[in-house]
């Protein structure tokens, strides 16, 4: 895990992973960044499932105003 990951945020850090907290958290694009740095272009991303079990799938990036970026999964 890159040293420069940002863990002024409220989150839980558990080795690799960087996930929400009980709370709430905001990504980050700096978060996002930091999470990706050693991985290669050709890495693949995954979503997980919803709570229904179902995969989630990537639909597309919109941006909703000069500093939000919505990631949609379908």
């Amino acid at each position: 895990m890159p040293s420069e990951i940002n863990y002024n945020h409220r989150h839980v850090a558990s080795g690799t992973v960087i996930s929400g907290a009980p709370e709430g958290y905001v990504l980050t694009v700096k978060d996002l960044r930091d999470a990706i740095a050693t991985l290669p272009d050709n890495a693949e991303i995954i979503f997980g499932t919803c709570s229904h079990g179902q995969p989630q799938h990537f639909y597309r990036f919109k941006t909703r105003g000069e500093n939000l970026l919505s990631i949609e999964l379908g």
